[in-house]
């Protein structure tokens, strides 16, 4: 499964948001109706996890889970219970909860990026005040990226 792009979109008054017909087409082409979200763990947005996505991840955590270690206990359970199931409607439109915007400062206006296995949705001023930390300039990105693939 592969999501790439950015589309921009806009929340109506009950939180519904269209998904991108690209990412919608993906998404049936691959049997996925149900779809995981929650805040990122390290920028203000969010991220959607096919339902197979989001199982591999959690296997991977919980395959390193001690459930005798409180720390990991606890980390595990802000993973899981921040996080909600969410099923595109007849018309290909995803409601998004009302706490998980206002925890990723997302308003009407939404910005999707395509992150391969998985979605971000971000409020676009966000995405562009950091664009230098979060998408990156060319001249940063093309840096970056020569310095990642030659080390």
């Amino acid at each position: 499964m592969s999501f790439i792009g950015q589309f921009p979109a806009r929340l109506d008054t009950k939180n519904r948001v269209f998904m991108p017909a690209q990412f919608r087409r993906t998404l049936q082409q691959n049997g996925q109706q149900t779809l995981v979200v929650r805040k990122d763990f390290f920028e203000n947005c969010l991220v959607v996890y096919p339902e197979s996505q989001w199982q591999e991840e959690i296997a991977r955590v919980r395959s390193r889970l001690n459930r005798f270690d409180g720390n990991q206990q606890m980390v595990y359970r802000k993973l899981v219970s921040e996080a909600q199931e969410l099923q595109l409607d007849g018309n290909g439109r995803l409601l998004l909860p009302k706490a998980l915007l206002e925890k990723a400062g997302i308003g009407q206006d939404v910005l999707f990026v395509g992150m391969e296995q998985t979605i971000e949705i971000w409020n676009p001023q966000s995405a562009q005040v950091r664009q230098d930390e979060a998408f990156m300039t060319d001249a940063d990105f093309a840096e970056g990226l020569t310095k990642f693939m030659t080390e």
